[in-house]
């Protein structure tokens, strides 16, 4: 494909196809090994990259590049990658673990450890059979996998830290092992988090109603909503969040309901309260 620079352009690396407005400098990548995957769809302004080599199966995350579906400037990635990094100095089992960062080529790179049984909840393009294979697993481990990533946004909370950007496209499964990884919380912010752009970045089956409003506060029961509309893509639906489509425990869906109430007065009054309360609905499954 040709045309102008803000036309998406085809590039290889170790014969693997992408897509960018501009080819990147990427002789940076060559200690790490070969490419085997690269991702280049993201809205983020990250080129992503499965590598393997000396250092084992590595998930490098670049910013620097023109991507195609960032309109932003590359610069501007890279203060949001370098700013994030923070964020990922914790041990939590459902977090992607941080190995390496720094300054990479014209940008800067964060290197990741690569988890070869997960998929994300919502690929890029978007394959259904995924999302599908999950609704099939046993109640007790996507019971598990929820507990886990809703463990993860409860300590972030009790640090002052508030999603942003939270969807199933940055969760992924690992079917194996049973288990849930975010593998993106680049855009989360530290309170007080203010909406400062009308329409926040992220899906609209995910997003709270402060998340459309300018200058509305985002604070720990915005995070409770995004986390109950992920326990909707497991159980039922955030096209139709009615009982009908449901298909858990009832106690689960009590808790999952009220956590995405339009209202935030009508929300638990924090990401623990709520995690409390659904752990307390676990406890009255039949697992």
């Amino acid at each position: 494909m040709d045309g102008g620079e803000n036309e998406a352009r085809l590039f290889q690396i170790d014969g693997i196809a992408y897509q960018a407005r501009q080819e990147p400098d990427l002789n940076w990548l060559r200690p790490y090994g070969r490419v085997f995957a690269v991702m280049d769809q993201q809205f983020s302004g990250n080129l992503c990259f499965g590598v393997d080599g000396p250092y084992g199966r590595l998930f490098i995350k670049y910013a620097g590049a023109q991507t195609v579906n960032f309109r932003g400037k590359p610069l501007s990635a890279v203060y949001t990658l370098q700013n994030a990094i923070p964020l990922y100095d914790r041990s939590h089992p459902a977090l992607i673990r941080l190995l390496a960062h720094g300054p990479a080529g014209e940008g800067y790179a964060a290197i990741f450890a690569w988890r070869d049984d997960a998929s994300p909840l919502r690929p890029v393009p978007f394959d259904p059979a995924v999302r599908e294979q999950a609704r099939r697993l046993p109640l007790a481990v996507s019971l598990g996998m929820l507990d886990m990533v809703f463990d993860l946004h409860a300590q972030l909370a009790a640090d002052g830290i508030i999603a942003v950007n939270f969807h199933d496209g940055n969760v992924l499964i690992d079917f194996k092992r049973g288990e849930a990884i975010v593998s993106d919380i680049d855009l989360y912010r530290k309170k007080p988090a203010f909406n400062d752009r009308g329409r926040m970045w992220g899906s609209s089956r995910f997003m709270a109603p402060e998340e459309y409003q300018l200058n509305a506060a985002l604070d720990e029961t915005t995070t409770e909503y995004n986390m109950a509309a992920l326990a909707f893509e497991f159980f039922g639906s955030n096209d139709d969040r009615g009982k009908s489509l449901w298909q858990a425990p009832y106690p689960l869906y009590r808790v999952a309901k009220k956590a995405t109430s339009e209202q935030k007065a009508d929300r638990y009054p924090s990401m623990r309260a709520f995690l409390d309360a659904w752990r307390e609905a676990v406890g009255q499954c039949r697992i």
